[in-house]
């Protein structure tokens, strides 16, 4: 079973590749995304998870590498997301741009989502069968969890 991690950070899990931009956290495949560098086209991927990641792009960067997604994953494959909803966090102001003490572009917001502005943008590029959840990894109380099928 082929699955990855996008920004993953130092998270490993056991049977997922990692992909991430900082080199120091000795990622398998170290990129920046967009777009999708050869390593992760050259495989049809099973599951593909990416929690917080999706808001540092700007929306047509969000709209070309979910369509990269798309063509990676195998025909029943999953692609995961979780983000804060935007309806739930557009009060808080260190969420909506981002914490700006590591002084790391690449953790700033660039823009927001709510789930279903998030699942108009599956669709849009090919998603079927998307589920809206609640989220596992950060606050379920201001976080949601798309489960997109190819």
């Amino acid at each position: 079973m082929n699955r990855l991690i996008l920004g993953a950070g130092p998270q490993r899990r056991e049977g997922w590749l990692t992909l991430d931009a900082n080199p120091k956290l000795e990622p398998d495949i170290v990129a920046i995304l967009p777009p999708l560098p050869p390593e992760v086209k050259a495989i049809h991927w099973d599951e593909i998870k990416w929690v917080h990641g999706i808001t540092s792009l700007y929306p047509w960067d969000a709209e070309a590498l979910l369509l990269e997604l798309h063509d990676v994953l195998h025909p029943e494959g999953k692609l995961v997301l979780e983000q804060p909803d935007f309806a739930k966090a557009r009060y808080r102001i260190e969420w909506l741009f981002g914490d700006p003490s590591p002084r790391n572009p690449l953790h700033m917001n660039k823009w927001a989502y709510t789930a279903e502005s998030l699942s108009e943008l599956l669709r849009s590029v090919g998603f079927s069968r998307i589920q809206v959840l609640p989220a596992e990894h950060h606050r379920p109380e201001r976080d949601f969890r798309i489960e997109a099928y190819r």
